[in-house]
C-alpha cells in the first residue's frame, strides 16, 4: 500500500513541477515598449542657397556639450538679402566628440514619419515653405525662404519628435532641439 501512495505522490509532484515550469516560460501579458533613445543634437546647420546666383551660405548653432553646462560656442545671425528666394537645407549634428561627428539628419530622414521641423519667424519679412514630405505631412529638412523688404528679427527652428501622433502641426510631440536664430536682411 505504501508503494501505491509513493507513486501517486510522485505523479502529483511531477505534474505540479511541470505546470510551474510551463507557466514560468509564458511571456508577460504586457511586454515592455521598445525604447527609441533620443539622439544628442549639439549643432544645427542652416544652409541657404540663393536661387538666382547659386551662392551658398551656412549658419550654425553649436553647443558641443549639449543643453546646460557651457554656453554655445557658435550662434550665428542668419543674413539674407531682401527680395530674394533661397532654398534651405537643415543639418542636425552630434559634435560632442570631435573625432566621431554624427550626422543625425540621416536618422531624422529615415524616421521622417515621426519628425517635423517647425519654423517660427518673428519680425522678419519672409515666407517659409517646407518642400519635403513623408508622403502625408511635411517634414521641413528642406524648405524655401522668400524674403521681402529689409527687416531685423528672428526665426525659431524646432525639431519635433512625434512618433505615432504626427498630424502636420507643431502643437504635439516632444521637442528634440529648438534654436532661435537672429535674422537680418
Amino acid at each position: 500500500m505504501k508503494k501505491t501512495n509513493f507513486k501517486y505522490v510522485l505523479f502529483i509532484s511531477s505534474f505540479i513541477a511541470l505546470a510551474i515550469g510551463i507557466n514560468s516560460c509564458k511571456e508577460t501579458e504586457n511586454p515592455p515598449e521598445p525604447t527609441n533613445e533620443e539622439e544628442l543634437i549639439t549643432t544645427l546647420k542652416v544652409e541657404l542657397k540663393d536661387t538666382l546666383n547659386g551662392q551658398l551660405y551656412s549658419y550654425f548653432f553649436r553647443d558641443t556639450d549639449g543643453e546646460g553646462g557651457n554656453p554655445p560656442t557658435q550662434w550665428d545671425t542668419i543674413k539674407m538679402e531682401p527680395n530674394k528666394f533661397y532654398k534651405v537645407t537643415l543639418k542636425f549634428l552630434n559634435e560632442s566628440d570631435p573625432n566621431a561627428i554624427k550626422d543625425v539628419t540621416v536618422e531624422i530622414e529615415a524616421e521622417k514619419m515621426n519628425h517635423l521641423v517647425c519654423f517660427d519667424p518673428v519680425n522678419i519679412n519672409a515666407v517659409i515653405s517646407k518642400t519635403d514630405t513623408d508622403g502625408t505631412y511635411s517634414v521641413g529638412l528642406l524648405s524655401t525662404w522668400k524674403t521681402g523688404s529689409s527687416s531685423i528679427g528672428s526665426v525659431t527652428i524646432s525639431l519635433k519628435h512625434q512618433p505615432g501622433i504626427k498630424n502636420g502641426t507643431c502643437d504635439i510631440g516632444e521637442t528634440d532641439v529648438e534654436v532661435k536664430f537672429p535674422v537680418k536682411m
